[in-house]
């Protein structure tokens, strides 16, 4: 128990809460989309026999949307920190001398004396003054382009995870419970991604547990509604 206890811990560790809360949001959408995607092909008695394949290629098609959205925001950051990059290494060999006096006052903003802030901004200079600039404008982390690449391909298939949920209930549930069914399977599967984002996100159990399951709820209740009406 101990032993589990502390292989979460360093996993925790490793994870940027970030990332994960960005993960399981993807997680959600694909829960969420394809429920409701799957609640209004349910009006369409027609499709009954297809309603499994149209959700599977459904998914594919958000994945590669959510995956092609993560990419281009990936890429767009990766450009603005080329673009940082390059400013501040024109200003570095212009005035050398401004860059330090910049990094000095940023440390001493943070509470650092001007004495100790000054001998910082010379030191971080003289080892790597590039990066010690593109800290303080908020680019402490560089975007690689493999990366930005990987960034896309969990976040579609974090989408196609959450979206398998109501293609199994499309699969396994009998037409007649369908509704009930999805309804009971995203609140589970929303409680679930619920207590992985705390545990790995640094958020409180409860409170993000309560509102995820909520606000999903209430998302797929309203899109429920608004196509009955519509039909």
């Amino acid at each position: 128990m101990e032993a589990a206890s502390d292989w979460r811990h360093r996993l925790a560790l490793r994870l940027d809460p970030a990332s994960v809360r960005a993960q399981v949001e993807n997680v959600n959408d694909g829960i969420l989309a394809i429920s409701g995607f799957s609640q209004g092909l349910q009006s369409v008695g027609e499709l009954q026999n297809l309603w499994s394949p149209i959700m599977l290629m459904a998914s594919v098609a958000g994945a590669l949307s959510i995956a092609a959205v993560a990419l281009s925001s990936a890429l767009a950051d990766r450009d603005a920190e080329q673009l940082a990059a390059e400013e501040e290494q024109r200003r570095s060999e212009l005035a050398p001398d401004e860059q330090i006096a910049e990094l000095a006052e940023y440390y001493e903003s943070k509470g650092v004396t001007p004495q100790t802030a000054r001998l910082v901004a010379e030191e971080l200079t003289a080892v790597d003054g590039l990066s010690a600039q593109l800290e303080i404008e908020g680019f402490d982390e560089r975007t690689t382009l493999g990366g930005a690449i990987v960034t896309s391909f969990w976040a579609g298939m974090a989408f196609l995870l959450g979206a398998s949920v109501p293609i199994l209930i499309s699969v396994v549930a009998p037409g007649g419970w369908n509704d009930e069914a999805t309804a009971v399977a995203v609140a589970i599967a929303l409680a679930l991604t619920s207590v992985v984002l705390a545990r790995l996100g640094h958020t409180r159990i409860w409170q993000t547990l309560l509102r995820s399951v909520f606000i999903g709820l209430a998302a797929l209740g309203s899109s429920y509604l608004v196509g009955a009406a519509l039909l």
